[in-house]
C-alpha cells in the first residue's frame, strides 16, 4: 500500500437530495408478483395519513472553526402541490434563534435571497458552495432563507469538544435541541486505484483511504467529497459507525458525491461513486458526529433508498428536535486532498 500526503483545510456543506423512484418494468413486475402471491390472503388496510402543515422543519449545523447556521421550512401535506417557482413560500421567516454554549451565546440573523444576491460575487459563490450549490454570480443565488451569525459577531464559531444548545421561537412555538462537536480524526493516507472494469479505466478511477478508528466504542462518521473547485457533495450513504471495527485500522472506498437534484433512479453501477479522470484535486472532508446526529442521517438515507421500492420497508426518520422535526448537528471535521499528477 502506497502512502501519500494530504493538505488540511476546513469547510462546511449541507446536502439535500431528491426522493428516489424506480420506474417502468421493475415496478410493473414487482406489482404483478405481489398481486399473484398475496391474492389468497388479501386483507383491506385503511391508512389514516395525518399531516401538520404548521410543523417546523429544522436543518441546522455547527462545525469547528465555522459559524452556526439554521434553515427553517414548513411541513406540507402529503397531497399538497409543490411549485418550484414558489420555493420561498416554504421557508419560515422572522424566527428568533439563539445558539449557546457555556456562558456564551449568539442570536442568529436571517439572510434572505435579496440580501444574499446583493453580496459581492466572490462571497455569494463561497456561501453557496457551503450548501453544495454551484453558482457563477450572486444574482444566481437561489431563493432561500438562511439564519446565521450577524456580521458583527463572525468570531462565534464551533469549538471541538463543546456542547451547543439551540432555541427557536417562531409562530408561538418553541423548538429546542442540543448537539456536540466531537474530536475529529482523518485518514492516515489517501490513494487512487483504477476502475475495476478495464472498459472504464480511461474515464474513471477510485479513491481509497486508510482510517485508524479510536479505541473507544461509539464513533460516528460522515464524509463529504469535492473535486477541484466544485462544492462539497455527499453520496447516498454518507454515514457509518465503528460497530464492526472499533479501534481497528482499515481501508475504505470513498465514493464521489452527486450534485443536488440528481435522480437516484438513474444509478449506473459502472460510473456512480467513481471519480472522473478529469478530476485533478480529490478532496475529502471526514467528520465525527454524535449519536443523535448520526441517527438522523442514517435513517433519512435509509428512508430515501426505500422509497419507490415495492419491496422496501418503511423507515422512520429520527429527529433530535424537541417541538419539531429535523436535525441540529455538530461536525468535528478535518479536510484532506489528494493531488493527482498528470
Amino acid at each position: 500500500m502506497s502512502v501519500h500526503s494530504y493538505i488540511s483545510t476546513n469547510s462546511l456543506s449541507i446536502i439535500k437530495r431528491n426522493r428516489t423512484f424506480y420506474s417502468g418494468m421493475f415496478l410493473l413486475l414487482g406489482t404483478l408478483f405481489c398481486i399473484l402471491f398475496f391474492t389468497a390472503c388479501e386483507k383491506e388496510i385503511k391508512l389514516n395519513v395525518k399531516s401538520n402543515p404548521n410543523e417546523i422543519i429544522v436543518e441546522g449545523h455547527i462545525e469547528n472553526d465555522l459559524p452556526p447556521y439554521v434553515i427553517l421550512t414548513k411541513s406540507i401535506s402529503l397531497y399538497d402541490n409543490i411549485n418550484i417557482n414558489n420555493l420561498s413560500n416554504f421557508f419560515v421567516h422572522n424566527a428568533r434563534i439563539v445558539v449557546s454554549t457555556d456562558s456564551d451565546s449568539v442570536e442568529l440573523v436571517e439572510y434572505n435571497s435579496s440580501i444574499l444576491q446583493s453580496l459581492p460575487d466572490s462571497i455569494a459563490i463561497a456561501i453557496a458552495a457551503q450548501f453544495g450549490i454551484s453558482i457563477d454570480s450572486a444574482a444566481a443565488f437561489p431563493d432561500v432563507s438562511i439564519y446565521t451569525v450577524p456580521l458583527t459577531n463572525t468570531n462565534y464559531v464551533g469549538v471541538i469538544g463543546k456542547k451547543y444548545d439551540l432555541r427557536i421561537e417562531v409562530n408561538n412555538q418553541v423548538l429546542t435541541s442540543s448537539t456536540t462537536i466531537p474530536a475529529p480524526v482523518f485518514f492516515d493516507s489517501l490513494w487512487l486505484l483504477p476502475h475495476p472494469n478495464a472498459a472504464y479505466a480511461d474515464s474513471f478511477f477510485q479513491v481509497y483511504g486508510w482510517l485508524q478508528d479510536p479505541p473507544t466504542m461509539g464513533n460516528y462518521y460522515r464524509y463529504f467529497t469535492k473535486a477541484d473547485n466544485e462544492p462539497f457533495l455527499v453520496s447516498t450513504q454518507s454515514v457509518f459507525d465503528d460497530n464492526f471495527f472499533n479501534g481497528k485500522a482499515f481501508q475504505i472506498f470513498i465514493p464521489k458525491g452527486k450534485p443536488i437534484g440528481s435522480n437516484s433512479s438513474e444509478f449506473d453501477f459502472n460510473t456512480d461513486g467513481y471519480w472522473d479522470i478529469a478530476d485533478s484535486v480529490c478532496t475529502i472532508k471526514l467528520c465525527q458526529i454524535d449519536k443523535p446526529h448520526y441517527d438522523f442521517w442514517r435513517t433519512l438515507e435509509a428512508n430515501r433508498s426505500s422509497q419507490g421500492n415495492p419491496f422496501g420497508s418503511f423507515v422512520l426518520v429520527k429527529s433530535n428536535i424537541v417541538g419539531g422535526k429535523g436535525v441540529w448537528g455538530g461536525y468535528g471535521s478535518i479536510t484532506g486532498s489528494y493531488v493527482r499528477v498528470p
